[in-house]
């Protein structure tokens, strides 16, 4: 049951398409793809390259206690957590009022979150078809609206942990 409520919900949140600007910028004398916004509920979320990102997160498969251990799946209904998004969008956060920052940063010492992402069997399954963002991406999405939702009570009645 708790894992059909937040499959549920992450789905909910997950099913507005991950809008994209796919917008390019210089930096020095290389050309570097920014990552877009990505939409659920309220709020929009946006990879950050730069060091000041209100979330960092360290992806770290080899983690004794992540805060979360995912699951690539290739099948979006046994996910909890889908990101879909086309290449083309433009209008990403447009009229959206808070846009959180985060940071995947792998050698971070004291990050806010720890992920663990494999195919192995884990609590929560993220599924992934995208142009724009990675399984890192979209592991550290997840983790952030999973963090986020379980600090508003989003997952309260549903959540053990």
């Amino acid at each position: 049951m708790r894992r059909l409520h937040i499959g549920l919900l992450l789905v909910a949140v997950a099913a507005i398409p991950a809008v994209a600007a796919g917008a390019y910028y210089k930096i020095g004398s290389k050309t570097a793809v920014e990552k877009p916004c990505f939409i659920a509920g309220n709020a929009g979320y946006k990879l950050s390259a730069h060091g000041d990102a209100r979330h960092i997160v360290r992806i770290d498969n080899q983690a004794a206690l992540p805060h979360l251990r995912m699951q690539l799946v290739n099948d979006p209904a046994a996910a909890d957590f889908v990101l879909v998004d086309d290449s083309d969008a433009s209008i990403a956060c447009k009229g959206v009022s808070v846009v959180e920052s985060i940071r995947i940063d792998p050698a971070a010492a004291k990050p806010d979150l720890i992920v663990a992402v494999s195919r192995e069997a884990a609590d929560y399954k993220i599924y992934l078809h995208s142009n724009n963002y990675n399984e890192q991406d979209a592991a550290a999405l997840a983790a952030v609206i999973w963090q986020n939702a379980s600090r508003t009570g989003a997952l309260r009645a549903t959540a053990t942990r």
